[in-house]
């Protein structure tokens, strides 16, 4: 496997996973815990896969050609951010995983869960951003991806 189709089965994955997790209905309680939990590894394993892009594209941040890199940087950082508060405040609501290990959890606080609900249309919304930013590498991605199955 390619690096490239390696980023893009787990950028669909990430993709597939974030939609499931979206609907609580869909997964219930505890699959949308788990699935959660197993969502955190596959952003870390993306974060170090793009590592190369954060460290070229910080070192770009104060060049005025590269505008673009800017935005993507920024939306990326929001996005980040964003992935981290509801996976942060998710952990503190948890009505399974937590309780499972043994620790006392916030299940049931309205805050919490408000910061939860809150930041998870957020990173919806930087999510659709960040797919649409990088639609043209995508694609491209699938076009190599599927040629090379």
């Amino acid at each position: 496997m390619t690096r490239v189709q390696a980023v893009f089965f787990l950028d669909s994955t990430l993709l597939l996973g974030m939609c499931a997790l979206e609907s609580v209905s869909f997964t219930g309680l505890r699959l949308h815990e788990w699935l959660a939990i197993t969502m955190v590894a596959l952003i870390l394993v993306h974060l170090l896969l793009a590592w190369t892009w954060i460290a070229a594209s910080s070192r770009k941040l104060t060049a005025p050609k590269y505008g673009r890199t800017r935005v993507n940087y920024f939306l990326n950082a929001c996005l980040f951010a964003s992935a981290v508060t509801v996976m942060f405040s998710g952990l503190m609501i948890s009505d399974v995983v937590l309780p499972r290990l043994g620790v006392a959890s916030l299940a049931g606080n309205t805050r919490w869960l408000g910061l939860h609900n809150t930041a998870s249309t957020i990173v919806l919304i930087f999510a659709g951003l960040h797919l649409a930013i990088n639609w043209e590498w995508s694609v491209a991605a699938a076009r190599k991806c599927f040629r090379l199955l």
